[in-house]
């Protein structure tokens, strides 16, 4: 879950405890407390959803995936599915359950993004192998981006 998901159920938690404590109303609490549950479960269950729909798609894109460096990806290659691996420079967007990781090998760097968090933990100077399809990145249309459907640490 993301940490939004995580701060507004936190704020409705304290908004139903401060009407209750203020109230004494009970019967409100027969709508508010399976309310709060919903602002749990429905993001959960989202995001488990989002989870084992990219375990299939690497399953399917992983077999028809070119393994290449990043310094060879190219405008040519939107659309291709490829692999990459190198280290994991930076992270951001954690903290929306989407994160963007930067990666480098020894030809160069790229931004691999992923619409929901990786099967496993991934920090920052990792080794990681990434799987997707190579894209203009969304906000800029200048740089390509990887978006990937799998991002794995490589054991060394």
């Amino acid at each position: 879950m993301s940490a939004l998901a995580w701060v507004a159920f936190i704020i409705c938690a304290a908004a139903v405890a401060l009407h209750y404590t203020s109230t004494g109303d009970s019967r409100f609490l027969l709508y508010a407390i399976p309310g709060l549950i919903m602002l749990l479960v429905i993001p959960m269950t989202l995001a488990w959803m989002s989870r084992r729909s990219f375990v299939q798609a690497d399953e399917q894109l992983g077999t028809k995936a070119r393994a290449c460096t990043i310094g060879k990806i190219d405008p040519a290659m939107i659309g291709d599915i490829v692999r990459i691996s190198g280290e994991v420079q930076k992270i951001s967007f954690m903290w929306l359950n989407r994160p963007h990781f930067h990666i480098k090998d020894e030809t160069a760097q790229i931004r691999v993004i992923m619409f929901t968090a990786p099967a496993n933990k991934v920090v920052v100077g990792d080794r990681v192998e990434a799987v997707g399809i190579v894209m203009k990145y969304p906000l800029t249309k200048a740089r390509l981006v990887i978006s990937a459907v799998s991002v794995k640490r490589i054991e060394d």
